[in-house]
């Protein structure tokens, strides 16, 4: 190899990537999660200091400011119009009557599972009962076929628009001073507790944010505090030696010798044997790795010039590379490519008709052999550089193409965003991130705290992605056992408990902000469920309750089961109603809930392996825990 060759690799720190590489790690990766737009922020310096699209942390005197300014700004005249809202629901009710008029049939099928009629005997009221159309909305987040589709969820977006404007809108004089009074409590709240540590006071500070958003009010308020919690929510970490040990590779390939140099038509068979091997290199916006192939090639070839024949044979140590990131665009390859030979061929013989001819060809061979031998290096670096990117140009747009055909039409029937992705990586790790945040949602405050072993693949989750996924669906919403089917239809055994043979009917209410919530800390899973109201047969207890199930992680011959510590409590919220009647409802309530919060919550211990692509089925659960919010699972 020369010296001018050699330094040109030098430069790039790491020879680049093998023609035959397969860039299965990415694809397989992101092939298990969430896709869509990328969202591009990280660093790759440390596992803790990924970059957000603002500010970390506000200080405590600016926000504290921001709040006082905040109780002071409020307007009635930044209320969202209800007449302009009920226009805007009034189009998209025409528009998707429109849309359903194709098709006759169809159409008449649709009216009646969106209650249509009830829907317009319900908006003709002079004042329309948010509870019951906000279960209209509901009735639009399930996972049917054709509730993705643009009119659909145009009528769901203007309806929830219209139902949160009347909210805030229809009495200025109560709802002002309601925002008003939760800002200072807010504000109280912040001088009080660590909202990082709280998830109570979390959850209290997210429903202002919500409640402001509605009501189209102290956006500053929301902008900053929003701007603490916008950190991705699932994280995972791939170790270098993970990759190096997952994803390297052996190399044989065999390529046709057809070449003429200097007059000589060269006819033949070459092989390259080798091994690639992928390198993380730090890249704090977008994960990369250099794809580096170290083989050897050997050829055995037949030379034609004139009536002489030239038996030779070639040997050299072959290197090519090239950098392979994943940016917004999805995965590239940076034509970067670089590869190098060091061509050594051999005569092992020359044959003509006569001696004299054998004897000058012979002369001719060795004066001419380093210039041919050069031409012969030039040319087959330049096909191996050639070869090796369009091949994974190739390879990465068929994994775009799976990545792009990626079904997300169950998120647009329930009506949940895409997540934003982004991705860094550093020598030590590859890094992709998710941040489930739709909204004024608050994501992760911080990154997670447990320490991430350098070996194997470690995923990471915080809680608010739980509760930012479960509320858009289960916020408000009126569960029914006479819906039981409905459910099983979409959630399987999970709806099938829903109801039980020979049970009088019940309903409950789920509370209207984040009913579903899990708490993450000091190596447990605490599940938290809200209602407001519990219906059973003509008896009814309207108080809110707070049930919660706190379980331990325990692995078992590389089985996961999560087992129940204690019994499933309930609070409820004000002043109890002691009667016979709201005794036995509270005690119905446990019953049921305890069948779902069993003391073993899985009804069979879960083996992670075998939920994984054939690629990582060799993975083995090691440990889990959670801290401060995290979950942490580690698989090697």
């Amino acid at each position: 190899m020369s010296k001018r060759k050699m330094q040109l690799l030098a430069k790039s720190s790491e020879y680049k990537a093998c023609r035959r590489i397969r860039t299965r790690l990415f694809s397989v990766a992101l092939g298990c999660c969430f896709h869509g737009a990328f969202f591009v922020s990280g660093s790759a310096v440390s596992l803790g200091q990924e970059v957000t699209s603002t500010a970390s942390s506000a200080a405590p005197s600016t926000l504290a400011d921001v709040l006082s300014r905040a109780q002071e700004s409020l307007s009635a005249e930044r209320l969202p119009s209800i007449i302009a809202q009920k226009s805007k629901l009034d189009q998209a009710i025409t528009g998707l009557e429109q849309f359903l008029s194709r098709n006759p049939v169809e159409k008449e099928n649709w009216l009646r599972f969106l209650k249509f009629d009830e829907l317009r005997a319900e908006l003709q009221k002079e004042s329309p009962d948010l509870l019951t159309l906000m279960q209209f909305e509901k009735n639009l987040r399930q996972n049917f076929p054709g509730l993705e589709m643009r009119p659909f969820v145009t009528f769901r977006e203007e309806l929830r628009a219209y139902t949160n404007a009347l909210r805030v809108s229809s009495d200025p004089t109560v709802s002002l001073p309601y925002l008003k009074d939760r800002i200072a409590k807010l504000a109280a709240s912040l001088s009080e507790v660590d909202l990082k540590e709280d998830i109570d006071a979390r959850r209290e500070a997210a429903q202002t944010l919500e409640y402001l958003s509605q009501a189209n009010q102290a956006q500053a308020v929301i902008q900053t505090i929003q701007s603490s919690y916008s950190r991705a929510n699932v994280r995972i970490l791939l170790s270098n030696e993970f990759v190096q040990r997952q994803f390297s590779r052996p190399v044989s390939e065999y390529n046709p010798v057809c070449e003429v140099i200097l007059g000589t038509n060269i006819t033949g068979d070459s092989f390259i044997n080798g091994s690639v091997s992928p390198q993380l290199l730090d890249n704090h916006s977008n994960a990369s790795m250099k794809l580096t192939l170290f083989g050897n090639f050997n050829s055995d070839n037949v030379g034609f010039n004139r009536g002489v024949q030239i038996k030779t044979t070639g040997f050299a140590n072959v290197v090519a590379c090239e950098t392979v990131s994943l940016t917004p665009s999805g995965l590239n390859a940076m034509s970067d490519t670089i590869a190098d030979a060091d061509l050594t061929t051999q005569i092992n013989s020359i044959y003509a008709k006569s001696k004299l001819i054998t004897k000058i060809a012979k002369k001719k061979a060795a004066q001419q052999k380093p210039l041919a031998d050069s031409i012969a290096e030039g040319r087959m670096e330049n096909k191996i550089r050639n070869r090796f990117h369009q091949q994974l140009e190739s390879q990465l747009a068929e994994s775009n193409q799976k990545l792009e055909s990626t079904d997300l039409s169950t998120l647009q029937r329930v009506g949940l965003a895409k997540p934003t992705r982004s991705s860094w990586s550093s020598s030590q790790y590859l890094s992709l991130l998710w941040k489930v945040q739709d909204g004024v949602q608050l994501a992760a405050p911080l990154t997670c705290p447990i320490d991430v072993s350098p070996t194997g693949l470690t995923v990471q989750i915080h809680e608010s992605l739980i509760g930012n996924l479960l509320d858009p669906v289960f916020g408000g919403r009126v569960l029914k056992s006479e819906d039981a089917a409905l459910y099983a239809s979409q959630f399987g055994e999970l709806g099938k408990k829903i109801k039980r043979d020979n049970e009088e009917p019940w309903s409950v209410t789920m509370d209207s902000f984040y009913p579903i919530e899990v708490k993450l800390d000091d190596n447990l899973i605490t599940i938290r469920v809200r209602l407001n109201k519990l219906e059973k047969g003509d008896q009814a207890l309207k108080q809110p309750a707070l049930i919660q199930a706190t379980y331990r992680p325990v692995l078992e011959d590389g089985a996961l089961q999560l087992k129940r510590e204690g019994e499933v409590k309930i609070e409820f919220s004000g002043k109890q109603d002691r009667g016979v009647r709201a005794v036995s409802l509270r005690s119905f309530l446990k019953t049921k809930f305890s069948e779902f919060l069993k003391e073993e919550l899985l009804d069979v211990p879960l083996k992670l392996s075998e939920k994984l692509p054939p690629e990582f089925q060799s993975l083995d659960l090691v440990s889990i825990s959670s801290e401060s919010g995290w979950l942490q699972v580690h698989l090697n």
